[in-house]
């Protein structure tokens, strides 16, 4: 399977996941085919992407690293939250440390796990959404750290509400804003105050809105700052401004040492599937083919299923090749829809 612009979608494409609605309901199955009335109802509801399947290679499972009905009963408690805090001018704590402990026990025992879905998210409901992928994000950057259950918990409940200061202003006093919030909630950690109000700040200095650096930002707020950018980065609304995951990567690890620390954005590149199952991809070779597996240990050699040879004919038969054996091949670009939709027409087999 693989995300596509919901503007790059074509009728008899086949969905690879149910598409919900905000309430968790689902509104397309996975296996539908796509006809002129489902696109048009998902351009209306203003979904960025949905993820189809490969008509090449066939269907390819990827599982969600935490299910379906956590992902948007999480979304909701949040969204009521951040909705509440906007006019009561308080955050109900209790109920978000209640779903982080959720987000926690899904995440038990994926310490291997590589993240690879990002959820597509209507843009009035991406605050909610970004909020606790950037909260999970979080949690396996944390744990890829060494991080304890206490460490955990303070650092998820901190990421997860890292922007509720926009309830209040969307500008960048948000970040004071929220912290104010945050602060008042004297049974949980001051920490988690912090992170809302440090995760603008930049490892060099350069960032608000106190200017800190280095180890004067606190550890959880430098790994929210990380995982907020390369959300951010592949979730834009503008499918023009969206980034793959491996451009999101490389501009995270090109801003090590100058907006994030070293050691977090270490710490974060093994947790992310640069070329996650269902990306498109040309190898030094030449060779275009789909990423149908990947490794934590090896995040940048996956299996890939060969779909041209080295003249961009496609292949009748599809070979695959483990780039953790064969080290001279490796992952040149990735394919855009565009250009792929074009060799597949241009050099069919």
């Amino acid at each position: 399977m693989r995300a596509i612009n919901v503007e790059d979608l074509k009728e008899g494409m086949k969905t690879a996941r149910s598409i919900y609605d905000e309430s968790g309901r689902i509104l397309l199955t996975a296996g539908i085919v796509l006809n002129s009335l489902y696109i048009n109802k998902l351009a209306s509801m203003g979904l960025p992407f949905v993820y189809i399947e490969d008509e090449v290679v066939g269907p390819l499972e990827v599982s969600p690293i935490i299910r379906d009905k956590v992902n948007y009963r999480t979304v909701k408690v949040i969204k009521d939250v951040v909705k509440s805090a906007s006019v009561q001018n308080k955050v109900d704590m209790t109920v978000v440390s209640s779903i982080v402990n959720e987000i926690l026990d899904e995440l038990k025992g994926e310490s291997n796990v590589l993240f690879q879905l990002i959820e597509p998210s209507k843009a009035d409901s991406l605050l909610y959404s970004h909020s606790v992928g950037v909260c999970i994000l979080s949690i396996l950057t944390g744990m890829a750290m060494g991080f304890d259950d206490l460490k955990l918990k303070t650092l998820a409940m901190g990421a997860i509400m890292h922007d509720i200061g926009k309830s209040i202003n969307s500008g960048p006093e948000h970040t004071t804003r929220g912290f104010e919030l945050l602060r008042e909630n004297k049974a949980f950690s001051i920490f988690i105050a912090h992170v809302a109000f440090q995760h603008h700040e930049r490892h060099d200095g350069t960032g608000y809105p106190r200017g800190i650096k280095g180890e004067e930002i606190h550890p959880y707020a430098a790994i929210t700052s990380v995982c907020n950018e390369y959300y951010n980065c592949v979730t834009n609304p503008n499918s023009r401004m969206r980034l793959h995951p491996s451009q999101a990567l490389e501009k995270i690890l090109e801003e090590s040492g100058k907006a994030f620390r070293p050691e977090v954005v270490r710490a974060f590149s093994t947790i992310i599937a640069p070329y996650p199952v269902g990306a498109t991809v040309r190898l030094n070779n030449g060779v275009v083919g789909v990423v149908v597996d990947v490794f934590r240990d090896y995040p940048t050699r996956p299996v890939v299923k060969i779909i041209t040879n080295e003249e961009g004919v496609v292949q009748k038969e599809f070979d695959e090749i483990n780039l953790t054996v064969r080290e001279s091949l490796w992952i040149k670009e990735v394919i855009s829809e565009k250009e792929r939709r074009k060799i597949l027409r241009t050099n069919p087999a």
